[in-house]
């Protein structure tokens, strides 16, 4: 559409920074001396990227070629994920989760349930719940607001433990707790769970181990990238209903191992990044070549496509909306930023569509004897006997005349 910007960010690990593309031509480059390995998008215009080596995270200004900050954290991030109000931050720091809000930089909370380090996080769409997995092969469900609680009573919403080696990537998909979660391993499998009720939909078995998920937006194809050179799409309208690992047909073959991968956001086209530094687009419905390319020196380290709204580069410096340094220590007192939210109730509980009829008709059939239920019954069997005469009447009318 017209005034939109479509940019993808490419990280390299000879210290060359971020690149901000549109289409082949070259944005800018965001410089910066450290060997830099994953990406995340902050609402409303920045980009996150964590460091490899040092405990720091990076965060640019789309809009300014050389706007940076630094956030300084108390251990080295493995993965990094932005709420969608663009207020909060989860970094996964060995094998424990912790959350800032970044408008006062105040730690909120810090929670340990991996065994083993955290691989991947992601918030769901409403900001309500935040998944993660780890090299421990679980796969864990947090509800946010509860994060505000003593960390002592904090424990996942769910756990799962299908998955028999680590955990790769996570998609959550939209809807909230009645949305679908989409989860990878090195184990060869794919799994799609529902969250409302915690039960898995489908378990995929693919060939090779997957090391990144691709998912339309209406959640009809997924993308299985391989940790080689090979990608697989499965359609998720007729999902197959056994394992058909031997039976599968590559959907795209890279020339080069596959080290990193996006879903343009008009799910149009797959952009992968190579081990030899190629940046090559493939059409999401055929799988053939499309006319882009973006060579670098080095490997490809993660991509990240936005679309933001058409800016003027090169302006003014804009501040930092966060200025503030996070703190390592939680100081117990929320501000009112982080007290809005807290529920005053706690949330509803989705159930399954099975579960509530069940739900209904117990209810229904359950009396307590109320005086209420005895008047809605007087006023239901008046009804009736209205009903009953009004249908003599018609009756006896028709047949009448």
């Amino acid at each position: 559409s017209s005034g939109i910007n479509a940019e993808y960010g490419l990280l390299n690990e000879d210290k060359l920074g971020l690149y901000a593309l549109q289409g082949t031509n070259k944005l800018s480059k965001f410089k910066v001396h450290e060997t830099l390995q994953k990406l995340s998008f902050l609402p409303p215009h920045f980009v996150m990227a964590t460091s490899q080596k040092k405990p720091l995270i990076y965060l640019w200004n789309l809009s300014q070629d050389s706007s940076v900050q630094k956030y300084v954290l108390p251990g080295s991030p493995l993965c990094v994920a932005a709420s969608p109000c663009g207020s909060y931050i989860a970094v996964g720091i060995d094998n424990s989760i912790r959350f800032w809000h970044l408008p006062s930089g105040q730690l909120v909370s810090t929670v340990s349930s991996h065994y083993q380090k955290v691989t991947c996080l992601v918030w769901s769409h409403d900001g309500r719940l935040v998944v993660s997995g780890g090299y421990d092969n679980n796969v864990n469900v947090w509800e946010f607001h509860k994060l505000f609680k003593e960390q002592s009573t904090v424990s996942p919403l769910y756990t799962f433990t299908n998955h028999s080696m680590p955990v790769t990537d996570i998609y959550c998909g939209f809807g909230g707790f009645k949305s679908r979660l989409f989860t990878s391993s090195l184990d060869n499998t794919c799994n799609i769970y529902e969250l409302c009720s915690g039960k898995i939909l489908l378990s995929l078995e693919f060939p090779a181990p997957i090391f990144k998920l691709l998912v339309s937006r209406c959640e009809s194809v997924l993308y299985a990238v391989t940790v080689s050179t090979e990608v697989y799409k499965v359609s998720l309208i007729s999902p197959p209903e056994k394992d058909l690992s031997k039976q599968m047909k590559v959907f795209i073959k890279c020339p080069n191992k596959i080290t990193s991968c996006c879903l343009t956001d008009e799910d149009s086209a797959i952009i992968i990044g190579s081990s030899q530094g190629d940046l090559i687009k493939y059409s999401a419905s055929t799988g053939q070549v499309l006319p882009f390319s973006f060579k670098s020196r080095s490997p490809v380290d993660d991509i990240l496509s936005v679309t933001l709204p058409s800016y003027k580069r090169n302006d003014k410096p804009v501040p930092f909306p966060y200025p503030q340094p996070l703190k390592r220590v939680s100081t117990g007192v929320l501000d009112e930023c982080s007290l809005l939210l807290k529920p005053k109730h706690e949330p509803i509980q989705f159930v399954s569509d099975s579960d509530f009829l069940d739900l209904v008709k117990e209810a229904v059939a359950e009396d307590k004897g109320s005086d209420n239920v005895t008047e809605l019954k007087d006023k239901v069997g008046e009804l009736s006997a209205l009903s009953e005469q009004l249908v003599k009447f018609a009756t006896d009318q028709l047949i009448g005349s």
